[in-house]
């Protein structure tokens, strides 16, 4: 309101009741008047109280500054207005805040060359005391040019998503890019493309989100309805579960199951002892609870933690059966569909199947083989077409193989061929992105690389590098259970006999090379997780 509070702008506000009918008069928010205070933002919980953000001038000793004031459902203000910004230099400004059920709340804002490049967009998590939750913190990774008019909204969790315009990453000028956030404040996958006609500019976003985490986005968009501008939204359901990651090292499991993407030490995330050093480990979903157990490849057997409680306890109740040869690589992924992993090995190009689960050699007219690929290649698994069945692949050189159709052969120029990475690094397979479909990645010297957006081509704007574990451990991907009980070594014992190894029938075709694109070099990103 102009002049209303003796000097020039200032932030006021009116209540309500359910009927429209005005609860009390209007009432000033800001307490500081000096300058302009505008563009305010409000949210509300559920039972009525609300938080008003808006920006201010000069009051925080720069240009502009993003402040917020708290009042019960009263309209009764709750403490002092305050500084939200931590960042003072330049200035921030276009807040938006949302608030959940339980009275916490996030506002977001953009910031002048705080990211190196004019506007980049922040935000500060609040509990409904109004206390800080951690740090303001950036919240897109493309920082050239501008990121502008941050818009947040949050579900009945806590997960949150910010939504804002960015030029330059689309092709088109100024596109739609958001972020989701766990409560916690992690980010859940990478920034992502909303709009998907990119012809001219898509501006000013506005975002909203259900008590389930399903979103709804709404932008204006330039010349896209044939006359000037127009308004066009797009529906995301909420994204499932996304693989994460974990390293092996000594017999000792890594894992990440906080899902930080951060490795913050055993008692927040899980760190158990299972088998020996020289062991190959493992990962699936041995019980069909949802979550991935570990479990060891020893010399053809496998040792697998079938009750979930990261502790080997024997055969009577955990698992171990042999099932192929000592020199094989062992196989992990869900043949059946039934949400239970089941094995299998790759001998010398072919894949080995424990079809009906049951965790032994039937032969192929009950279980399953195949060729695919040749002796050199690496073997990968994953749901490639998110039917709920994995299917099979090699990695050859630098290039992925997929049965993308999941008929178990090669289908030249149906299945699918591309390379990522370079040919030294490991390959790793997971969903990073929680759309159901397993997209691919390398591990290099202790950083993870996925294909987060995913195109099977790497960007650097977009995809993910992790650092997570050291040079030498080897990688592993699972949905973890939060942080079970650390586990005792598992001891060598006795290994039962090798009675169902199984025979290596004749050879079948394989997929031929391929040409293709001019070689992906990953680059290293230095980033301290």
């Amino acid at each position: 309101s102009n002049l209303q509070d003796g000097t020039g702008q200032g932030i006021f506000a009116q209540r309500f009741d359910q009927m429209g009918t005005p609860d009390g008069g209007e009432f000033q928010v800001n307490t500081w008047t000096t300058g302009d205070q505008a563009f305010p933002t409000v949210a509300m919980d559920a039972d009525g109280d609300f938080v008003i953000a808006w920006r201010s001038t000069l009051q925080d000793g720069a240009e502009y500054g993003v402040y917020a004031q708290r009042f019960n459902s009263l309209g009764v203000a709750q403490g002092s207005e305050f500084l939200v910004n931590s960042h003072t230099s330049k200035g921030q400004q276009s807040p938006s805040v949302a608030m959940n059920a339980q009275g916490d709340f996030v506002i977001a804002w953009e910031s002048y060359l705080q990211d190196g490049s004019t506007y980049g967009i922040y935000a500060q998590r609040y509990n409904s005391m109004g206390g800080p939750q951690g740090a303001e913190f950036q919240v897109n990774s493309f920082t050239a040019s501008q990121q502008r008019y941050p818009a947040v909204a949050v579900d009945s969790q806590g997960d949150f998503v910010i939504a804002w315009q960015t030029y330059g990453p689309d092709g088109g000028g100024y596109g739609i890019y958001a972020q989701r956030y766990l409560l916690n404040g992690s980010p859940d996958g990478p920034n992502f493309q909303v709009n998907s006609f990119t012809s001219g500019w898509q501006i000013t976003p506005s975002v909203a989100m259900d008590s389930d985490g399903d979103l709804v986005f709404a932008w204006q968009s330039a010349a896209q309805d044939g006359s000037s501008d127009g308004v066009y939204a797009q529906r995301f359901l909420k994204v499932g579960q996304r693989d994460d990651l974990g390293v092996w090292r000594a017999g000792k499991f890594y894992l990440d199951s906080n899902h930080s993407s951060t490795w913050n030490g055993p008692a927040t995330d899980t760190l158990n002892t299972f088998g020996n050093s020289t062991d190959t480990p493992l990962a699936g979903d041995w019980n069909g609870d949802g979550y991935d157990e570990i479990g060891v490849w020893r010399n053809g057997t496998f040792f697998l933690d079938s009750n979930g409680n990261g502790i080997w306890d024997g055969p009577a109740t955990d698992s171990q059966f042999s099932f192929g040869n000592p020199t094989d690589t062992p196989l992990v992924g869900d043949w059946n569909n039934d949400g239970i992993d089941d094995i299998g090995v790759w001998r010398a190009g072919k894949f080995y199947l424990d079809l009906n689960g049951n965790r032994a050699w039937n032969g192929p007219a009950i279980d399953t083989f195949f060729s695919f690929g040749i002796s050199t290649d690496q073997p990968v698994v994953g749901d490639w077409n998110a039917d709920g069945t994995d299917d099979v692949g090699v990695r050859r050189d630098r290039n992925f193989y997929l049965d993308s159709n999941g008929n178990r052969m090669w289908n030249a120029g149906v299945d699918e061929v591309f390379g990522f990475g370079i040919a030294a690094d490991t390959p790793i397979i997971g969903d990073w992105n929680g759309d159901g479909t397993d997209d691919v990645g390398v591990w290099r010297a202790g950083k993870f690389y996925l294909d987060a957006t995913p195109d099977h081509v790497w960007n650097s704007f977009f995809d993910l590098v992790v650092p997570f574990g050291s040079v030498t451990d080897m990688p592993l991907i699972g949905y973890w259970r939060s942080n079970p009980p650390p586990a005792p070594a598992l001891t060598t014992g006795a290994l039962p006999p090798s009675s169902s190894q199984v025979s290596v029938p004749s050879a079948t075709p394989q997929p031929d090379e391929q040409t293709l694109a001019s070689l992906l070099a990953i680059p290293i990103k230095k980033r301290d997780l």
